[in-house]
């Protein structure tokens, strides 16, 4: 059976839970040797032992990625265990749903949303791809939202902000860095099941939360953390060899869905 992602050392950053975990435990069925950044060492130590029970290869580092000592050891760790990073999935993010508008905001509730949601995949790119230069190939992919197109009541507006800034600096570093044959594409979910909606998959039972979600799209259900994964996985293989400065929705239509409220 040809793997995907044979051969191939992949950083994903929040990788403990949610859409981070599931792609973590996917890149390691298709081949990868994966690293896992979080914070949160017992859940990290929990999925690289999975990893490793199904014959993967994986290693866990705790790391702030708004902190760049903390990301400058984290891209040193993984060149020396693995020699070269191939794919950077920047997932790590965090959202703040009890200030919605604009006014409810303070300078610190804004800048910490920024410090996660765009410095820090700022600073991973930044330390990551002088790696894929040096190796002539790469692909980096940044967890958006749909929310950096459309606008919803509920996330903070710092989140709605970053996340449009996060798919801005997609397209301008996928064109500064063709010619060096890395690419660096962005997925912007829709309404998925993870703790950050505050709806988990192996809970997902119908109730007044849900059935908001699934109103907001045309097919009738939650996306579930591996609907990204899967996304993830075709950009982080070869078969996106042309595939640059782009955007994949995984929204279950939401974002071609116009309602009235």
């Amino acid at each position: 059976m040809v793997l995907r992602l044979e051969n191939k050392v992949a950083i994903i950053t929040g990788g403990t839970s949610g859409m981070g975990k599931a792609t973590a435990n996917l890149f390691a069925k298709e081949g990868a040797k994966v690293v896992i950044c979080g914070r949160r060492l017992d859940l990290g130590q929990e999925i690289v032992q999975g990893i490793k029970n199904g014959n993967g290869d994986a290693i866990f580092i705790a790391a702030d990625v708004s902190n760049e000592s903390d990301v400058k050891e984290l891209v040193h760790h993984s060149i020396s265990k693995y020699s070269k990073v191939d794919v950077l999935f920047n997932n790590a993010g965090i959202n703040e749903k009890q200030m919605s508008k604009i006014t409810d905001e303070t300078k610190s509730s804004w800048d910490k949303i920024f410090d996660v949601n765009l410095n820090g995949m700022f600073l991973m790119i930044k330390h990551v791809l002088p790696e894929m230069v040096k190796a002539g190939r790469g692909s980096i992919i940044n967890n958006s939202s749909v929310l950096s197109l459309q606008a919803n009541k509920v996330p903070s507006t710092s989140y709605h902000a970053s996340k449009g800034a996060v798919t801005s600096m997609t397209r301008k570093i996928a064109i500064d860095y063709a010619q060096s044959n890395i690419r660096i594409n962005a997925i912007h979910p829709g309404s998925i099941a993870t703790e950050m909606t505050g709806v988990e998959w192996k809970n997902l039972k119908q109730s007044e939360v849900i059935g908001d979600f699934k109103k907001k799209q045309p097919l009738p259900r939650m996306g579930h953390p591996i609907d990204i994964a899967y996304a993830a996985l075709y950009l982080a293989s070869d078969e996106s060899a042309f595939v640059t400065g782009t955007t994949l929705t995984v929204d279950g239509g939401q974002s071609s869905f116009y309602r009235v409220e």
